[in-house]
């Protein structure tokens, strides 16, 4: 099976539509987790958001094979926004829409299960976001819900690309706004007159742009306080106080709340560094809304070098830092108990072998399977093996110790993680715990109790542990456990 060789992205030719000039730029790191949570939710081999002109399709962002630029007539997006909407196929391989494709019969790819989000801007589908795998693959219906989610921040992310490019361009035309008025200035009537309408359109231009902008003279006193910059410090913020007052009088703080030093503030930094570049800060008024911005900014010199203020530009980066968590929570943790998924404890388990090498300190890993389980869900249901999974979960986080680990690995498979813990004993003595935490029934709604129990498998870690290593172990003595648990039900 041949694929097609990689090539850089390329911006598209004659016949682009409109807006798609401001989308094909290189991918950059949000566009690139998108792709990875896409293949982690839906379990796809390959993931790409793909921007298509009349032409041509080209991948801002891939995971699992190179980037490449395809004619728009042989990509499999082309055919599948056709049928118009999301698609999702198991198999391509079985639908004889796709079946002469080069990417399904194997003259470039042999692809078979496929999903594919359209990407709509002003109204015009500009691109898509696809999984696929080269293995048949059926999605559920949370997990297209879950790509459509995903479609909405990729527009999201590529409408507020284009909202930048504008700005630039409105920056760029003051800047010729005020080259004009300078290059007049030996006309005096006529340069008051065009200093005047200058200096009106920039404050116009200053207002209707979507970020905060501070200006200050030489002095480091406020000469431009935009509407935005209005908007979220307040209207009565008093602009004359001095620089060692802007702290408490601009209610500006650290990440973490914080409230920055005078030293710390970033027009002070300007005059002392010269330049500021995605510097974050809070903006927290009291009565307004809390804010995280992102700051960018120049010292102003004249001809000479004089030193005559200094710029600084204000982004809200609240919801996109908000989306950034909210993707790497989705990414680690298990949607229905909210635990650690398996990604994260390996994580952990990695993390607290190598502090136990370090230290010559054991840890335990118990690996926890409920019994009975299988009956609930043939007989109430999967709503209501869901609230057992989840009231199991809430037990085990209950009897472990502050600092342990419980997660959630899969089905009704669930792994604690006790770091310190020195012999086989002290991991007994947490296995009884999680035993008795299983013993009374589980509800799953009123006059619903279902009797589960639990079988754990203890593998305690040694110098020559692994995480996989230790995982294999608990697992198998948890099987061995097994048994001997139903002999005494």
């Amino acid at each position: 099976m041949t694929r097609a060789a990689p090539e850089e992205p390329q911006a598209c030719g004659a016949g682009r539509r409109p807006g798609v000039e401001l989308l094909d730029v290189p991918a950059d790191a949000e566009l690139d987790a998108v792709v990875r949570v896409a293949a982690a939710v839906t379990g796809m081999s390959m993931a790409t958001v793909n921007v298509l002109d009349t032409q041509r399709q080209t991948q801002l962002a891939t995971v699992g094979l190179a980037r490449l630029v395809t004619p728009r007539d042989e990509s499999l997006c082309t055919r599948a926004l056709e049928t118009g909407g999301v698609f999702s196929s198991p198999d391509l391989s079985g639908d004889e829409r796709f079946t002469d494709s080069p990417w399904v019969d194997g003259r470039r790819d042999g692809v078979r299960g496929y999903a594919m989000v359209p990407l709509e801007l002003d109204g015009d589908v500009v691109g898509t976001l696809c999984v696929q795998d080269r293995e048949p693959r059926t999605l559920s219906a949370d997990q297209l819900d879950r790509l459509r989610d995903l479609g909405t921040i990729v527009v999201a992310l590529l409408e507020r690309r284009r909202q930048s490019r504008i700005t630039a361009e409105l920056a760029r035309a003051s800047a010729a706004a005020h080259a004009a008025a300078t290059a007049a200035h030996d006309e005096l009537t006529a340069a008051h007159a065009e200093l005047t309408a200058a200096r009106a359109f920039d404050e116009a231009l200053l207002d209707a742009l979507p970020v905060a902008v501070v200006a200050a003279d030489a002095a480091g006193r406020i000469s431009v306080f935009n509407r935005v910059s209005r908007l979220w410090h307040g209207t009565g913020t008093d602009l004359s106080v001095r620089p060692d007052e802007f702290p408490q009088q601009f209610a500006l703080c650290a990440r973490d709340g914080r409230p920055l030093h005078p030293e710390e503030v970033p027009l002070t930094r300007l005059f002392r560094e010269g330049r500021l570049q995605d510097v974050e800060i809070s903006i927290i008024p009291t009565g307004l809304p809390s804010r995280l911005v992102s700051c960018n900014g120049a010292a102003v010199h004249g001809p000479d070098g004089t030193r005559l203020g200094a710029v600084i530009v204000m982004a809200d980066v609240t919801a996109q830092r908000e989306l950034e968590d909210r993707l790497r929570t989705a990414a680690l943790h298990d949607p229905l108990t909210g635990l650690p998924n398996r990604s994260l404890l390996v994580d952990r388990l990695e993390l607290a072998l190598s502090a136990a090498g370090r230290d010559a300190a054991p840890l335990a890993v118990l690996y926890c399977d409920l019994d009975g389980f299988k009956a609930v869900n043939d007989e109430w249901g999967h709503t209501a093996g869901d609230a057992v999974l989840t009231g199991a979960a809430g037990r085990l986080s209950g009897a472990v110790r502050p600092g342990d680990t419980v997660a959630r690995i899969g089905g009704d498979e669930f792994v604690l993680l006790c770091p310190g813990i020195e012999d086989r004993a002290g991991a007994q003595t947490v296995a009884d715990r999680v035993v008795a935490a299983l013993a009374t029934p589980v509800t799953s709604g009123p006059g619903r109790a279902h009797r589960v129990g639990i079988s754990v498998g203890i593998a305690l870690s040694t110098p020559a542990s692994t995480a996989e290593t230790l995982l294999t172990a608990a697992d198998e003595a948890m099987y061995r456990a097994k048994p001997a648990r139903r002999g005494r039900v």
